[in-house]
């Protein structure tokens, strides 16, 4: 994608516009396919893809797993770490660098799609440790609704311009626009 979209007046916050997260619709299938597989445990893994050059939009083109040796409980998950570092060295060098490490994807499959404190106290660490290479981290999650499907919702974390005793980080909910192919 050599453009995005400016975002509409209608999706516009008060100070800045409002993100976006373009996904790979056969990511997001894979994802909900991966959350279905474990049903009553949560899972997940991470998020690949690349940013704007104004780092406003994310663009997800592909997902990893949970590996081998993930841990799935009712309300939490441990990815396999040493899986998933072996998996970004290799998208990163069969990409030529193009592709990378946007973030964590996780189920919540008896509640909906939102972030828990577990998952903002995660995604704190995602964007401290310095390994990563990513200062501004997503998290996706997907809920489970009372149907049975399947629905996502993602955050960034940015950290806050003024700090506060009680709140150094800003949790912002991104647009979600699915798509078919990369052009």
């Amino acid at each position: 994608m050599a453009e995005f979209p400016s975002p509409k007046a209608s999706q516009m916050w008060a100070v800045q516009p409002m993100k976006q997260v373009w996904i790979l619709r056969e990511v997001l299938d894979r994802i909900k396919h991966e959350a279905e597989c474990k049903a009553s445990l949560e899972t997940g893994g991470l998020l690949i893809g690349y940013r704007s050059a104004d780092d406003e939009h994310v663009v997800v083109t592909a997902m990893v797993g949970p590996g081998a040796n993930a841990k799935h409980r009712k309300w939490t998950f441990r990815p396999d770490y040493s899986f998933h570092r072996e998996e970004i060295s290799r998208i990163f060098d069969e990409s030529g660098g193009m592709h990378t490490y946007l973030g964590d994807w996780h189920s919540h499959p008896t509640a909906s799609s939102y972030l828990s404190l577990l998952d903002k106290r995660a995604l704190r660490n995602i964007a401290r440790f310095p390994d990563n290479y990513i200062d501004r981290p997503i998290m996706l999650v997907v809920g489970r609704a009372i149907n049975g499907e399947w629905t996502p919702g993602v955050w960034r974390i940015s950290p806050l311009l003024h700090k506060f005793p009680w709140a150094r980080w800003e949790y912002v909910p991104l647009e979600i626009t699915i798509f078919d192919h990369l052009s």
